[in-house]
């Protein structure tokens, strides 16, 4: 087996890897046998790749034929720093291959990840083939975010439910909404998720939910109680690829505040999203969550949402860098 770095000459073959990968992802996922799910949708994603962004990555070839690949996307924000972000898209092997492969590939990619400065990993992984997730669980990854999906027919509106009042927002809501904007944050900033808050994006955050009202595609969802806000939920219609069904909407954004959790105030709000949802003809609905988030992790699955890919990460002590036996300096002790 040889590996090699992956170039834009690849892309063929790595599509036909990646189909082969999906075929068998949506014999557990059938509506991820989708519309996208073709060899010119794919080639286009993987050329714009190539063209447009970072992407540093290794393949694994056999008889000059490709049998795996890993590929990651160099990106920078103030947030996670200098990092490499996984695509769903960005690891598949042949079939016939062992799942050791995997671990071989992200061993050898890892380390031009790490020349570069790299030391946070991202990769969103498959689900319905269990190999790429048990092979970045023996990797020391470990999962941050979950993504799920929910079928429209699936879901069992939830009974005893909050006798708050739920409706469409409207322009006039958007400074409510900007005091809503902290709830998401808080969670996740609490036990046990940790999750940091930067004063600037509380700021930037907040302005981006006073604007949710003025969109024309979204739905936006309100409680109010007593004239009250309690909580909130926010649709928008769904772009379909690999990983997200054809005509599906994603729960982008919702919130309770914890003073009035367990009240069912999240029942009512999602029984009654799903009901304006299912008027407008999605037949699935997707949204992601913290797994770390309590609150977010129990309640999503009980509506009804299954886990398609994990988020997982790898954090690598930058100490590398330096404390490793290639440095010169070890020789002056």
């Amino acid at each position: 087996m040889e590996f090699k770095q992956m170039t834009i000459e690849d892309i063929p073959a790595m599509a036909k890897l990646l189909i082969e990968r999906q075929n068998l992802e949506s014999r557990v996922f059938p509506f991820l046998k989708n519309s996208n799910l073709h060899v010119n949708y794919i080639t286009d994603l993987l050329a714009g790749w190539f063209t447009n962004k970072q992407m540093i990555g290794i393949g694994a070839f056999i008889n000059s034929e490709l049998v795996g690949y890993i590929i990651g996307e160099l990106k920078h924000d103030t947030v996670r720093g200098r990092h490499i972000w996984g695509h769903y898209e960005g690891v598949a092997i042949r079939a016939d291959q062992s799942p050791e492969l995997i671990r071989s590939l992200y061993a050898k990619a890892s380390e031009a990840w790490v020349a570069q400065g790299c030391f946070m990993h991202y990769m969103l992984i498959p689900l319905g083939n269990q190999v790429y997730y048990d092979a970045c669980q023996r990797l020391s990854f470990f999962i941050q975010q979950v993504h799920g999906v929910m079928s429209m027919a699936d879901y069992q509106p939830f009974e005893n439910v909050s006798d708050a009042e739920v409706r469409v927002a409207h322009k006039m809501d958007s400074t409510t909404l900007g005091k809503m904007s902290s709830i998401i944050q808080s969670y996740q900033n609490a036990a046990p998720t940790f999750e940091p808050v930067l004063p600037e994006a509380v700021l930037e955050i907040k302005a981006g939910y006073e604007g949710i009202v003025e969109g024309n595609d979204e739905t936006c969802l309100i409680a109010i109680k007593d004239m009250k806000e309690l909580g909130f939920q926010v649709y928008y219609p769904s772009m379909s690829n690999l990983m997200t069904p054809d005509n599906s909407v994603e729960l982008s954004v919702a919130g309770t505040y914890d003073v009035q959790m367990g009240k069912g105030i999240g029942k009512k709000l999602m029984n009654e999203g799903y009901r304006l949802m299912k008027e407008k003809g999605y037949s699935t609905m997707v949204t992601d969550w913290r797994i770390t988030n309590l609150a977010s992790s129990t309640f999503w699955p009980k509506c009804g949402f299954k886990p398609v890919a994990y988020r997982m990460v790898r954090y690598i002590d930058s100490n590398i860098a330096w404390a490793n036996f290639d440095n010169p300096s070890l020789k002056l002790l």
